[in-house]
């Protein structure tokens, strides 16, 4: 018996495994510069290079409960009519296999003011949703922020849920050491 393979069959076959592969490709949810904008509108930003020591990165990990891999980061600092409204970091960290990338603002007081995801490039069934990253504003460095203690566990996702509020965690730590 043999089997006849025309031109198309290769074709045809390659495209059903990108269109197979296409849900478990990751995506850019929103441009940097865009977040900055929606959570700081009309805002003037400036960078703030922030540097910690070897000394605070190690506290940071023990505070934080999660392994801070660098010691730089980037600060957007929001200013209106010269008034700080707000400051802001985007931080990339691997979820499970994949990496993710939230920006975290926080309002001068040391709130969270807003959390966006950025890009997630786990499967789409590990994303959180928008209404649950909502529950991270107005937690401040004196709360748990911990699923399970004072916000829900993401049914199926147990794993994103811990580093995205690991990820808030870390974000406030380095405010209220460098702020």
């Amino acid at each position: 018996m043999s089997i006849k393979i025309n031109g198309y069959t290769p074709v045809l076959a390659g495209l059903a495994l990108i269109l197979a592969a296409i849900p478990l490709i990751g995506r850019v949810y929103e441009k940097p510069d865009a977040a900055l904008e929606a959570v700081f509108p009309g805002s003037e930003i400036s960078k703030q290079p922030v540097y910690l020591s070897k000394k605070e990165q190690s506290d940071l990990t023990e505070q934080v409960g999660m392994e801070v891999n660098s010691r730089f980061y980037t600060f957007y600092i929001a200013r209106k009519a010269g008034k700080i409204v707000g400051y802001g970091t985007f931080y990339t960290h691997v979820v499970r296999t994949k990496e993710q990338t939230l920006f975290v603002a926080v309002d001068p007081s040391g709130k969270i003011k807003d959390v966006r995801l950025i890009s997630f490039f786990e499967p789409s069934e590990y994303r959180p949703p928008d209404r649950w990253l909502a529950l991270l504003k107005g937690k401040g460095g004196g709360d748990a922020i911990m699923p399970g203690k004072d916000l829900p566990a993401i049914s199926g996702a147990s794993l994103t849920s811990r580093s995205t509020a690991s990820t808030a965690r870390l974000v406030l730590a380095i405010f209220k050491l460098k702020f």
